[in-house]
């Protein structure tokens, strides 16, 4: 174990010493994202608790905030690789993990997701984040093989054991971990994602027009854009089936699918090759592959996108979507995730922060995702009304101010706290 960066100095008096698993940090998927963020929000909000991050030498140190002290754990492979749809993390790295957390001084042990959570060897206050169920619920698009799937229920299960507090991210996960876990509600605590800095209104259509020439599109090209991961739980195929069906209608025949989303090195189980055969067969010439983009690739693309789709079977809270509302692009999305939360109806949303009013109507069309008919339905209803669009767009940017990663980083400092004053 190697101590670096801003290692050791002294701590305010009663302030608490946070250790946080790093494992996920390189991940470019959501649990990536999650630390990242979540972590920078938390030193930039709190000077008084002194914070350590368990990294691999694997994962590059350049964009690490400066405040945050690193003790570098000697692994063979980096954690978010080893614990692919493909892959398990050995034993050997496994030890090497949790002999580092036991050996360090720390109040509270936080691990941002429970991807790369690994057995504790000693007593001490901890959170565990659990995303979501997806896994549990849908464990056959999720993991390629038996022994995968059984790595991860003994996993999670000894996680939920060993936590203290069980962090989530939305009411919708909530109710999800609750039951699957069977949990009492005072072991669960919620916070937010929110969207990052890149993800806003964008003014340079030269910028745009760029970005969009790179992917085959013409500035003036009318489309529809899906923005994630290339996964079998992402339900693109039924994106796909619709769409194919949807530009036989003269009116939307000039109508393009942009997929955005890696498809080449993404570490999860996935969907691409039986995805490109549907798309080969049935609408080929109308539907663009990206690969992975950059988040400022990412947002012009919605910047220029009449309409972004994210028709998951579910999302622990849907990213993608806030991301989407962010920039101002008209949303048909899911029901089953957190977005009724954030972007449906007022009444349905519990997790508005006080004091802050909104539009009574939502800013999403939310669909089935498991019917066909209502996607199509959503498409059409979006394409051809101009004045829908601009007010889905209105209210999108409106809900998405009201999510950022300071908001939800202290709902976790909170749950710190708790924890260190005895709850």
């Amino acid at each position: 174990m190697t101590v670096t960066s801003a290692s050791h100095r002294p701590s305010a008096v009663g302030a608490i010493r946070i250790g946080i698993d790093g494992g996920t940090w390189a991940n470019a998927r959501g649990y990536g994202r999650f630390t990242r963020e979540l972590v920078r929000a938390l030193l930039e909000i709190d000077e008084r608790n002194a914070y350590s991050i368990f990294l691999d030498p694997f994962t590059p140190r350049a964009d690490l905030p400066s405040r945050l002290a690193v003790i570098e754990v000697a692994t063979h492979e980096q954690p978010s690789r080893a614990a692919s749809a493909d892959g398990y993390r050995s034993a050997r790295d496994l030890w090497a993990f949790s002999r580092a957390i036991a050996r360090a001084p720390l109040d509270v042990m936080f691990f941002p997701s429970v991807y790369t959570f690994v057995p504790l060897t000693r007593r001490m206050k901890v959170v565990v984040g659990i995303h979501d169920v997806i896994a549990e619920k849908f464990p056959q698009y999720v993991f390629k093989h038996a022994r995968a799937r059984l790595f991860w229920n003994l996993k999670t299960q000894l996680a939920v054991r060993q936590a203290t507090r069980v962090l989530t991210v939305s009411e919708h996960a909530r109710a999800g971990v609750q039951k699957h876990f069977r949990l009492t509600p005072n072991k669960i605590c919620v916070t937010h994602e929110a969207p990052a800095v890149a993800f806003h209104p964008i003014e340079d259509r030269q910028r745009i027009a760029a970005t969009l020439a790179r992917f085959g599109l013409a500035p003036a090209a009318r489309f529809v854009v899906y923005f994630g991961g290339i996964t079998p739980h992402k339900n693109l195929s039924l994106l796909v089936r619709v769409f194919a069906d949807l530009i036989r209608d003269a009116r939307f025949a000039d109508v393009l699918l942009v997929l955005a989303g890696d498809y080449s090195r993404d570490v999860y189980f996935s969907a691409y090759p039986a995805l490109r055969a549907q798309v080969d067969a049935t609408c080929k010439a109308s539907v663009i592959f990206t690969g992975g983009v950059s988040d400022d690739e990412a947002a012009q693309l919605l910047n220029a996108a009449l309409v972004c789709v994210l028709p998951s079977l579910d999302e622990g809270f849907g990213l993608p979507g806030i991301e989407a509302a962010a920039c101002g692009t008209p949303l048909i999305a899911t029901r089953e995730s957190a977005l009724p939360e954030w972007l449906g109806d007022p009444s349905t949303r519990a997790l508005l922060p006080a004091g802050q009013a909104s539009s009574g109507e939502a800013a999403c069309l939310f669909i089935d995702p498991t019917q066909p008919d209502e996607l199509r339905a959503a498409l059409a209803r979006v394409l051809l009304d101009a004045n829908l669009r601009e007010t889905m767009r209105a209210r999108g940017l409106e809900r998405a101010r009201q999510l950022t990663w300071h908001s939800a980083a202290r709902k976790v400092l909170q749950v710190f706290e708790e924890l260190q004053g005895g709850d």
